[in-house]
This record gives C-alpha cells, sequence and structure tokens, in this order.
C-alpha cells in the first residue's frame, strides 16, 4: 500500500513504532495549509517558521511519550496545537493578535477612510470587535472550518481532506457557522 493511501490514524501508529517515513506524510499531508494558517495570523515568516516547528515538536514529544490519543481527527488536534501556540506567542509578546489598528483597517477595508466620521468608525470598530468575539464561540469544528477557507483559502475539497471528513461535511459546517455568525450578531438576510 501507497504511504499516500494510508489515513492519518494509521500513519501516526506506523511513526510511534518508528516509522519515520510516516511522519513526513503526515508532514507533507498537513504542513502548508497549518503553515498558511500560522502565518496568516502573525504576519512574519520567522516568527510563523518557528511556530510550525513547535508545533510539529509538540506532536513528536505527544506521540513518543504516548500522550496523544488518536481520535481519527489528526487536522483538528494539529491545528489546535497551532492555534494556542501562537496565542502562546501573543501572549508572550503582549498583544493580541487583532491590533485596533488591525481592527480599523478590516472596519474602513473598501470604504475611503475620509468617507467615514469618527462614529461611523467607532460603529464599524465595534461591529469588527463583535465579529471577532462571536468567531470565539462557534463550536471547534465551524470555526476550524471557517478558518481553514477564509486565513487560509483551502477549498472545501481541501478542508475535507485536512479535517478528515467528507466535503459535505466540511459544506455544513461553513452553512452553520455563518448561520451561527448571523445569529450572534443579529445580522437579518433581505429577502
Amino acid at each position: 500500500m501507497l504511504y499516500s493511501e494510508v489515513q492519518d490514524a494509521e500513519l501516526i501508529t506506523r511513526y510511534a513504532s518508528g516509522d519515520e517515513r510516516a511522519f513526513e506524510v503526515l508532514m507533507r499531508r498537513h504542513g502548508d495549509p497549518l503553515f498558511a494558517a500560522i502565518i496568516s495570523k502573525v504576519k512574519d515568516r520567522d516568527v510563523a517558521d518557528d511556530i510550525f516547528q513547535e508545533v510539529w515538536i509538540k506532536f513528536i514529544h505527544s506521540v513518543k511519550s504516548g500522550d496523544y490519543a488518536e481520535s481519527g481527527k489528526f487536522a483538528a488536534w494539529i491545528h489546535r496545537v497551532a492555534r494556542n501556540a501562537t496565542m502562546d506567542f501573543f501572549r508572550k509578546q503582549q498583544r493580541s493578535p487583532v491590533s485596533n489598528s488591525e481592527h480599523m483597517d478590516l472596519a474602513s477595508d473598501g470604504i475611503a477612510d475620509e468617507a467615514l466620521n469618527a462614529e461611523e468608525r467607532a460603529v464599524a470598530m465595534q461591529w469588527m470587535h463583535d465579529a471577532h468575539e462571536a468567531v470565539k464561540r462557534l463550536p471547534a469544528d465551524q470555526k476550524l472550518v471557517l478558518e481553514l477557507r477564509l486565513q487560509s483559502g483551502l477549498s472545501f475539497k481541501e478542508i475535507a481532506e485536512e479535517t478528515g471528513v467528507g466535503i459535505n461535511t466540511a459544506l455544513g459546517r461553513m452553512r452553520y457557522a455563518v448561520a451561527n455568525l448571523r445569529r450572534m450578531l443579529h445580522v437579518e438576510i433581505p429577502n
């Protein structure tokens, strides 16, 4: 059987038994989307490289120490480790991943700055803050699909492969994420 056809769970089992090739396949399979997710948050290639290496080292230690429990959701696990490592980086830097100036950039995206008065800018910034907080409250599977789609730019087919679910499940999770965000933000869809 070709390594490319082996499921993540089997690759992890093989790696735990000493098969280094299995680790290489896992890294090749999940590395690019994982790195893209990290760099989209830290915006610095050197920092992203450091976090990326830290994530894989944590995986190695978890497997080698017997702490990693395979549940068929390796992609979700490795992305969660990456998010945690990224947040640790920001905590160490004593700053948040989205600064107020970035909120302003997002709030004024596509709108000339002079077109907004101070009150409109404040409302836009508050709305972006509320949206950011609403995303944090999404269920983990919905948040992961949303991040992989919007931040990493993956197709739904790639998301399905990355998270180990069918494409219809990935699409459904995105649909529920959007519906939940609309509900939390009180956004009505015009008829």
